[in-house]
């Protein structure tokens, strides 16, 4: 049975395992939410649909959760969700996403995790590349997994404590994230390349005066932090001593092919 996986990623985590996936499928196309997520009539027609992206803030990232709201999944009949997150937790994500789902009369008839390398450096630092690669060989392990429940159409969805306060969470986040970019910048070491402008999913940064400026539709997604050849893009103090990453595998074309 033909599948589709709808993917968003902003440094490239997600993208990684949904490639990964979809290898183990067959039969399966990639489509990125950032390409569809603002036509105005999205819809799939085959019979099993997949949604694969991060945890934001214990929940789903706006984007995703306008685009679940809005694809007409009347021809699809299994329906899962896979989220990646530092801590290999779900949070809110797969409540919200079954909620969504409920309301067109569809059911999320599963939802796993894998746990990939954080990238938030607002809040924390990268972990070291020896535990990268651990977790990287840890998620082909969880992808063989997910494929066959898949594959077998199981019915199976992972359960979190407190999914009330991530949905309380992630609304008050989703509320706020388009202004979220108020403490971006570019420092002295920027030199105009154009990187940021080009792997932003939803066309948030453009040059003025060789200078990146951001436009008020941020998803938090920290590709042009992570992407920037300089490390020049800061998100207020914190981010300037610390590491930046993205999934090795995962280029600066992938990202930028999103959109």
């Amino acid at each position: 049975m033909k599948t589709s996986i709808f993917y968003f990623s902003g440094t490239g985590n997600s993208l990684k395992i949904a490639k990964l996936l979809c290898e183990r499928l067959k039969d399966c196309e990639l489509i990125p939410i950032a390409k569809v997520w603002q036509e105005d009539n999205i819809a799939s027609t085959t019979e099993n649909v997949g949604i694969i992206f991060p945890l934001y803030f214990w929940g789903v990232p706006a984007i995703v959760f306008d685009f679940v709201n809005k694809i007409d999944l009347n021809s699809s009949n299994y329906i899962f969700a896979v989220v990646t997150s530092g801590g290999g937790r779900t949070g809110a994500a797969l409540t919200q996403i079954s909620k969504i789902l409920k309301r067109k009369s569809k059911k999320l008839n599963a939802g796993f995790s894998v746990k990939m390398p954080g990238n938030y450096i607002p809040m924390y630092d990268i972990r070291s590349d020896e535990e990268q690669k651990e977790l990287f060989k840890n998620s082909l392990d969880k992808v063989e997994k997910l494929a066959k429940n898949i594959l077998d159409k199981k019915n199976r969805i992972k359960r979190e404590n407190l999914v009330f306060m991530g949905i309380i969470g992630n609304r008050v986040f989703r509320d706020r994230v388009n202004n979220r970019d108020k403490n971006f910048y570019a420092d002295e070491k920027c030199n105009s390349c154009e990187i940021c402008e080009k792997v932003c999913p939803v066309n948030n940064i453009k040059l003025i005066d060789g200078k990146p400026q951001w436009h008020h539709k941020c998803q938090q997604c920290l590709a042009c932090i992570h992407y920037c050849p300089q490390t020049s893009i800061q998100y207020g103090k914190k981010t300037v001593e610390r590491k930046r990453y993205h999934h090795p595998e995962i280029t600066f074309n992938d990202i930028q092919n999103q959109k």
